[in-house]
């Protein structure tokens, strides 16, 4: 508790006598100058010693962008966690709420209590200004990374769609580092290959991005061809590919090929849902089996 505490270095029980010394300190202003307000910057003094800063499992990144190839079994432990943080933020909401209620109807008790009764007001007023720390201080936070969330559950819906025998999907994670050295997952891509592949294949890369939309930000998934060179015949045979829905952008260099496979983003086209995802893969599987 102690090391959570933002100012000072103090034990807790110099920052609760600090503490009450101050309230004490707003109660004589407020009755001897018979103004409730101008207790405040003593009440205010008083938080700043029992400020606390809020507990969270949100790491702190070491800026590091180490792309892994991963089991399915990671990712649904990635996902795992990331419902457990999501459970544990709507937890923590409705106690929030409660304190706010609650604080809200102290301070308006004492302001409609301030005619008939400017004691019992000015009570009122204090037990609110003087419970804020406790209510709100070092409050918990759930940390849920919101794009990364987002995208995953992208991920999941195109790696359930059925594969023919013959096609290997990998996904991979970009990890970052925390101070204690524990990895962070940050975002993901998926390759398919199939085992048997023309020799300037390398494979089909599915990658997500997030675009605002009109109602905020939205995950949009594409996949992108890879082969080596653009001379070979897998890509010749994906840079004139067809499908309804969907643009074909071929582009790359000599080394490295690449034909990006979207949807289009004409009518709002710009926001994939599960089912654009899972469409998305089964195209590609398809063009795939074609190569």
């Amino acid at each position: 508790m102690v090391d959570r505490f933002r100012h000072f270095k103090l034990g807790l029980g110099s920052r609760l006598v600090i503490a009450g010394i101050l309230y004490a300190l707003a109660v004589v202003l407020q009755v001897a100058l018979g103004s409730r307000l101008l207790g405040l910057p003593a009440v205010i003094a008083a938080w700043y010693f029992l400020s606390l800063s809020p507990a969270t499992n949100k790491p702190k990144d070491k800026g590091l962008e180490e792309w892994r190839a991963v089991t399915d079994g990671e990712i649904a432990r990635v996902a795992d966690n990331l419902a457990r943080s999501q459970k544990l933020r709507a937890s923590l909401a409705g106690p929030a709420v409660l304190k706010g209620f609650a604080l809200a109807l102290a301070l308006a008790a004492s302001l409609f209590s301030s005619y008939g009764s400017p004691r019992l007001s000015l009570a009122l007023f204090d037990l609110a200004m003087f419970a804020v720390p406790g209510l709100f201080f070092g409050r918990v936070v759930a940390h849920v990374p919101y794009e990364f969330n987002m995208k995953l559950s992208r991920f999941l819906s195109a790696m359930g769609v059925p594969r023919p025998d013959g096609f290997v999907l990998t996904p991979y994670l970009r990890f970052d580092e925390d101070e204690q050295g524990r990895d962070v997952p940050e975002d993901l891509r998926l390759m398919l290959e199939p085992r048997r592949k023309p020799e300037d294949l390398v494979g089909v890369q599915f990658q997500a991005s997030i675009n605002k939309g009109a109602n905020g930000n939205v995950p949009y998934m594409y996949a992108v061809v890879l082969t080596k060179g653009r001379g070979g015949p897998a890509y010749e045979r994906f840079k004139t590919m067809r499908a309804r829905g969907f643009e074909v952008e071929p582009g790359g260099d000599a080394d490295y090929g690449t034909v990006v496979v979207r949807q289009a983003t004409d009518n709002g086209g710009y926001h994939t849902d599960d089912e654009d995802c899972e469409r998305l893969m089964g195209l590609m599987v398809k063009a795939l089996q074609k190569a």
